[in-house]
Order: C-alpha cells, then sequence, then structure tokens
C-alpha cells in the first residue's frame, strides 16, 4: 500500500487511480535484447510523437514501449491496466557476452536503446512500476506484460513479446 498526495509524481503521471491510500500489484519486467542489432529508438527531437517528458525525472520517456494488464483468468477480459506508458530505455545488466555485445554499457535515459546482449530491468521498487488495484476485488488473476505493443519497432518475430503469470490480489 502506497500513499499518494497531489505532488507525488505517481499522480503528476496518473500512474495510479486517486489519491489517499492506494493499494497496488508491484512487479519487475525485464526486456532483453536476444537480436544482433542494437535497438535504438529514434531521438526526442527527432520523432516527439513518440516521447513524453518527464518533469519528476527530467528527462525524456518513450510511450508505449510496455503495456500492463491484469485479466480475468476464466474470460481473459481486462480488469484493470497499469497506468506506465512511458518508459527509459536503457542498458541496464548485461546477460550475455561475445564480440558483438559491449563490455559497457552504451545507453542511458539521454541516450535510449538497448545493445545486443543487455537488458533494460524495471525493478519492483521503481515509480509507478505496478498496477493499481485499490478497487479490485479479492481474487485470482492473470498478471500481462506486453512489449512493444503497439509495434513501433521492427522486429524478426514479436512470438517473445508476452509473458504473464497467475497473481492474487487479497
Amino acid at each position: 500500500e502506497i500513499s499518494i498526495t497531489e505532488t507525488s509524481c505517481s499522480w503528476a503521471e496518473k500512474c495510479v487511480g486517486g489519491l489517499g491510500d492506494r493499494k497496488i500489484l508491484r512487479f519487475s519486467v525485464e526486456a532483453i535484447n536476444q537480436g544482433q542489432g542494437v535497438f535504438e529508438p529514434p531521438a526526442p527531437d527527432t520523432r516527439p510523437d513518440l516521447f513524453v517528458y518527464s518533469a519528476c525525472h527530467g528527462h525524456y520517456h518513450f510511450h508505449g514501449f510496455a503495456s500492463y494488464s491484469l485479466l480475468d483468468p476464466a474470460t481473459g477480459k481486462l480488469v484493470t491496466g497499469g497506468q506506465k506508458f512511458a518508459y527509459c530505455m536503457e542498458d541496464t545488466a548485461q546477460y550475455l557476452q561475445g564480440p558483438d555485445v559491449p563490455c559497457q554499457k552504451q545507453h542511458d535515459c539521454t541516450a535510449q536503446g538497448i545493445s545486443p546482449g543487455w537488458s533494460d530491468l524495471y525493478g519492483n521498487g521503481l515509480d509507478c512500476q505496478w498496477i493499481d488495484v485499490t478497487d479490485v476485488p479479492p481474487g485470482k488473476y492473470e498478471l500481462r506484460v506486453d512489449l512493444n505493443p503497439g509495434r513501433t519497432f521492427q522486429e524478426l518475430t514479436h512470438d517473445n513479446n508476452s509473458a504473464s503469470i497467475e497473481v492474487v490480489v487479497p
């Protein structure tokens, strides 16, 4: 549970459904560049339609990199969605080694992207890395994460862009 005030970044970035005490479902998401090429979105000044400036964080976030959904497992229907819509894509963790894998971090929130052999980890302690379940009845649900849901970026395959897991809202 968290408490949200009018001066909270979570409120400013619309990551919760209201002010005051909120019940949230926290989770981590790791986007792994399994390809052989560098993933680099265009710069915000060349494609401002793809970015939103975060005054709270002091840099641009890419809009629509991932979507989070809480689904009814019996019907597959959306119960509620995550309200985090913007992301800072960067090299967070190296998970492979090889001749085409850089040894040092190449991307950050200023020069966004994910190098081959690297991942971008959104830990469950990050602000807005949750779904607000304050108004969700207790029960079992399916948490679904989709990367590149709008197919904004060209990929060899989209088959590995979704994952889901059963969760329980107490």
